[in-house]
């Protein structure tokens, strides 16, 4: 057989990656259906940007190969109030597929990544720490003053810990060393599939079957005297459920929250308030050697809380590889999620984590821009257009939640109402005559104040006369929180 010249090999990997491309693309559309946002509702309120880097790190890693299907659902926009701008970056390499080719290190000052972006993605592959102190300054100044979001990711042993292990907080989120790549304390998460065989086997990755996760549960913030609410960690909350998969792996890391010892300074206080890490979903693994044990597979770290930027640490970062998410190129049994209905069902909430991810990293004056393009571009859904400003807030908070939740989670959609709800900003109201009217009439405090501040949008904006034209922008955003404060001051005082 002729051999190829490198001229075609090279014609032949650009044929295969852009027939990847189009397959990843068909594949996202067909899934969330996605509309052009801009041309269809010219009206709404432009969504917040947020800048993203993925930085990858080792030749097993790339954009091409590996990271190309989670680059492609996050700059496809399936959220209308969140433009999510991605740039990719590899630490070793040139040739990788990154929009800025390598290689690339943290202090490259054509990143300039303390002002050029909102959240950090690392996918680091080595065991031995190599930042340097100048990017390690950097990390911190983005974490601390800018409030930059950051997700670290690795697998089995101490894997990742190149980068990972050295930024502040996220390096304790991921335990070094994590058990071994092999039997028996290996944390072996696979599920057995489809294909011939009946043995667990690391092909068993990219095939439709995820593993299911445990989810812990988190109190919902509301006022005193009404009873709590508990549901996921916002990352693992969908518009349709809770996310209870993640793809599987044959040996991943771990994710856990550290012990914070007294007064350690790597963890700030606010107002004497200590935040801590949390594990918000584990792993089993799967294998009768493996002894059927718990593991984390992911942690969080609300920074917000405490001034400073948020943490999410995953156990593996083969829970975002195209090769667990869409298959094996060339494969006829390994096709990854799209391969049955079950499967793109499972691909949907795994998108929404990927989605999800970035929504709750992005700097709190990116919340604040998301929540303001919600609320103002739901008032022109047909559904909202529909009713009228007489109804009882029970009735327009319960349409408004429906509407906010048809592109975003119930607890995204939460935080875009209380988030509103402050004792510095209002008079304490009688909590206990608001809780027994909520209590009669049997409806959450949520569905209440998101009432209110329907209302208050519908009959201050103008959005309710029938004659009016279509807004050509959205108010200001200064307008925008103004109407919605009143609407949640005129609910709290019934």
């Amino acid at each position: 057989m002729r051999k190829l010249t490198s001229e075609q090999k090279w014609n032949l990997w650009a044929l295969r990656n852009a027939e990847k491309q189009e397959l990843i693309n068909s594949s996202i559309r067909q899934r969330w259906v996605l509309p052009n946002w801009d041309i269809e509702f010219p009206w709404w309120r432009d969504p917040a940007p947020v800048r993203i880097l993925i930085y990858a790190e080792g030749r097993n890693i790339t954009f091409h190969s590996q990271l190309k299907y989670v680059a492609t659902l996050l700059q496809s926009r399936p959220y209308f109030y969140v433009d999510f701008k991605i740039t990719t970056a590899h630490r070793n390499f040139s040739g990788t597929g990154a929009s800025i080719d390598g290689p690339r290190r943290l202090d490259d000052p054509e990143l300039d990544i303390v002002n050029n972006f909102d959240e950090i993605w690392f996918f680091g592959f080595g065991a031995k720490p190599n930042l340097e102190q100048k990017e390690l300054d950097l990390l911190e100044e983005f974490m601390n003053v800018k409030f930059g979001g950051v997700l670290v990711t690795g697998d089995h042993e101490d894997r990742g810990k190149s980068i990972a292990g050295q930024i502040p907080r996220a390096g304790k989120m991921r335990r070094y060393p994590a058990p071994k790549a092999r039997r028996p304390e290996w944390n072996n998460s696979l599920v057995e599939g489809p294909d011939p065989n009946k043995i667990f086997d690391a092909n068993d990755q990219a095939d439709d079957v995820p593993q299911i996760i445990a989810f812990q549960h988190f109190a919902v913030k509301s006022l005193p005297g009404f009873k709590h609410v508990y549901r996921p960690h916002p990352v693992l909350c969908g518009s349709e459920g809770p996310i209870d998969v993640l793809p599987d792996h044959q040996h991943e890391g771990e994710a856990i929250a550290p012990q914070i010892k007294e007064n350690d300074k790597e963890w700030p206080k606010k107002n004497k308030h200590q935040e801590y890490p949390v594990v918000i979903a584990v792993g089993k693994t799967k294998e009768p050697d493996a002894g059927n044990r718990s593991f984390g597979v992911l942690s969080a770290y609300d920074g917000h809380n405490v001034d400073v930027g948020r943490i999410i640490a995953d156990s593996s970062w083969h829970h975002w590889f195209d090769r667990n998410l869409t298959g094996i190129p060339g494969s006829s049994i390994y096709l990854g999620f799209d391969d049955s209905p079950a499967g793109q069902k499972v691909l949907r909430k795994i998108d929404t984590f990927f989605l999800n991810c970035g929504v709750w990293l992005a700097p709190p004056a990116k919340q604040r821009e998301m929540c303001l393009a919600a609320w103002w571009s739901i008032l022109f859904t047909d559904d909202i257009a529909e009713l009228s400003s007489d109804e009882p807030l029970w009735s327009l908070g319960e349409q408004a939640i429906s509407a906010l939740t048809q592109h975003a989670s119930i607890c995204a959609a939460s935080d875009w109402i209380f988030g509103f709800v402050s004792e510095y900003q209002f008079a304490e109201p009688k909590f206990e005559r608001l809780s027994e009217h909520c209590l009669q009439l049997n409806v959450s405090l949520e569905q209440h104040l998101a009432g209110g501040i329907l209302r208050s949008l519908m009959t201050k904006l103008n959005s309710l006369n029938p004659g009016a034209a279509l807004p050509l922008q959205a108010p200001s955003d200064e307008e925008l929180e103004k109407v919605i404060k009143e609407g949640i001051r005129e609910a709290l005082d019934v």
